[in-house]
């Protein structure tokens, strides 16, 4: 039965069926992504696209991970569970339908298969082995769950031919990023294991050797807690479960265990996390991480962690109905290990961590959720319930080296103390010298970067955070630098919350610049509020030259200087009318 498109998208708006994470629950949304995703199957028996996925972003045939392959394997995973779960599996689609649509979709993928093996990542990698290996990954876990169901054998036998094409691909063809290494080094490993007489083993080791990129706080190079983490974090889970040598299965498990530890204290009190460390396409994206789930389900069936379950349990319980999709390695992770028992664990909403290593200070106290960064523009976070500041940031018109960046943190307690050395580029700030000597036009960047210059004072500045019961208290001061320079923080709210003050109240619109010349104002998300004060007027810049504008969909409020300057100022948190 194939449901109307009105009724599907209510049904995914619909958050009851998700309330709680059991494998019923999980079974009867994955349902509700295939009718969904049945709509984006081509099915014209003349086209030759016949079987494929086109998915609503792009309108050109994808077999990747995010598009045909999870189709196929979310069709199988549910024939699966309705074998070995018929209580907890819901009866539509019709088992011959998906068996009908799985085996189309395998045709065209192997028709569309490169004679490498490989396959296209339509929007960006082409002849692609890491991509090959999201595929492989996913495919393998339905063959593993599912050999032996005589429904499926005919499509796990194309299935099997699409792998053993993809292996020799996957093992010389090379990867671009850190997370890529751990992809096809966890889908060879399940293609071994699947397929004892392809050998993996030299292609599979040449990967281990490079050691895994944890550090000492338990972040990943690319440090994605929205989207990579969980790559990594499954696909060393899955290169442990297929491997032989123990010393490099602890260390794999070790370092998904260090992450997600990581990672629990990223989350704010809604379950959304901080992506501000991010090196990928998550950075700045509020959202909850539920790609982790199945991560925190697998790494507890290796190693009972209560704490771990309750995370699960919590991102799901939390997670919107657009947020709870690509449902494969949810299902299989539970088919493959069940249904853990509710947990109780308490996860960290009390504490203040300074982690060196990447430059962050965190704060939680339980609704309030606020982080510091090293290194960046964007200096500080803050979310109190709906309430949010989604950055702050400070800068001075001065040479193109004015952004305020937190060269070192230090910490200390309840304070940390970000210190710009205001020194970003060559020769800045100050001016270049001539040379007395031909300067030719092709050499202008090869003989300026030789040139003797006259030097200013840098703008060395600090910005110290002290937290409090109700929220933080700032202090910026420069301590270097030239007089009369214009200056300013801008602190750069969600759209369409209401700004007031004594004497002036109104909805904010994107874009939209408020200047807080005196007293405090106040920035109300529904019930919940940022108040900030006192304000400071120097200047009238709405747009300061080398600041960096609010991105879309923020308004901004600004406090502005002329340097010198030392300007204390809070941000204060509460709900209700007054604190």
């Amino acid at each position: 039965m194939l449901y109307p498109i009105s009724i599907i998208l209510k049904m995914r708006k619909d958050k009851a069926f998700m309330t709680h994470l059991t494998l019923a629950n999980v079974l009867h949304a994955l349902a509700r992504d295939i009718e969904w995703d049945m709509q984006r199957q081509v099915m014209d028996e003349n086209s030759p696209l016949y079987g494929t996925y086109i998915p609503l972003d792009s309108g050109l045939d994808d077999i990747s991970h995010g598009g045909g392959t999870r189709f196929l394997a979310s069709c199988g995973l549910l024939v699966v569970a309705r074998q070995t779960h018929p209580d907890m599996a819901p009866a539509t689609p019709a088992t011959d339908t998906l068996l009908h649509r799985m085996s189309i979709m395998a045709d065209y993928m192997l028709k569309a298969q490169r004679p490498s093996g490989l396959m296209d990542l339509r929007s960006t990698n082409y002849d692609s082995p890491p991509d090959t290996g999201f595929v492989v990954q996913l495919l393998c876990a339905l063959v593993e769950l599912g050999r032996g169901e005589p429904l499926l054998a005919d499509v796990l036998a194309k299935v099997e031919t699409f792998i053993r094409r993809a292996a020799p691909g996957m093992m010389t063809g090379g990867f671009h990023t850190p997370n890529h290494r751990w992809v096809i080094a966890g889908a060879l490993a399940q293609t071994g294991t699947l397929f004892p007489d392809i050998d993996v083993r030299d292609a599979v080791q040449a990967y281990i050797a490079e050691g895994f990129d944890i550090d000492a706080e338990g972040t990943y190079l690319e440090r994605s807690v929205g989207v990579y983490d969980a790559v990594t974090n499954r696909s060393l889970l899955l290169f442990a479960d297929n491997w032989h040598d123990a010393g490099d299965i602890a260390r794999a498990h070790t370092a998904v265990t260090e992450n997600l530890t990581f990672n629990l204290h990223l989350l704010h009190a809604d379950a959304t996390a901080e992506t501000g460390l991010s090196r990928r396409q998550d950075y700045g994206i509020r959202s909850v991480p539920v790609p982790l789930i199945a991560t925190f389900l697998h790494s507890n069936a290796i190693s009972p962690n209560p704490q771990f379950v309750r995370a699960a349990q919590w991102l799901w319980e939390k997670a919107s109905s657009d947020e709870v999709s690509n449902l494969a390695w949810q299902t299989y992770t539970l088919l493959k290990f069940g249904e853990p028992a509710p947990s109780s664990a308490s996860l960290p909403d009390h504490f203040i961590k300074h982690y060196p290593i990447n430059a962050v200070w965190r704060v939680r106290r339980d609704q309030l959720s606020a982080t510091v960064f090293g290194d960046v523009t964007r200096l500080m976070t803050l979310v109190y319930g709906a309430a949010e500041l989604n950055s702050l940031k400070i800068s001075q018109t001065y040479f193109g080296v004015g952004w305020f960046i937190g060269d070192s943190m230090r910490a200390d307690g309840d304070t940390a103390v970000l210190r710009s050395e205001g020194q970003q580029k060559a020769h800045r700030p100050g001016y270049e010298l001539p040379t007395g000597k031909p300067a030719p036009r092709d050499q202008w960047d090869a003989i300026n970067a030789q040139r003797d210059w006259n030097p200013l004072p840098p703008a060395l500045s600090e910005l110290a955070i002290t937290a409090t019961e109700t929220g933080f208290d700032l202090h910026y001061h420069t301590l270097d630098g030239l007089d009369q320079v214009a200056a300013q923080i801008a602190l750069d709210f969600p759209a369409g919350g209401l700004w007031e003050t004594e004497d002036t109240a109104c909805t904010t619109q994107p874009g939209q610049v408020i200047f807080l010349k005196h007293g405090t104002g106040q920035m109300r998300f529904g019930n919940d509020v940022i108040e900030i004060g006192p304000g400071a007027n120097a200047h009238m810049y709405q747009q300061m030259r080398h600041a960096e504008p609010p991105v879309p969909g923020m308004c901004r409020v600004l406090l502005t200087f002329v340097t010198p300057v030392d300007h204390r100022f809070f941000l204060r948190v509460f709900s209700g009318l007054q604190p």
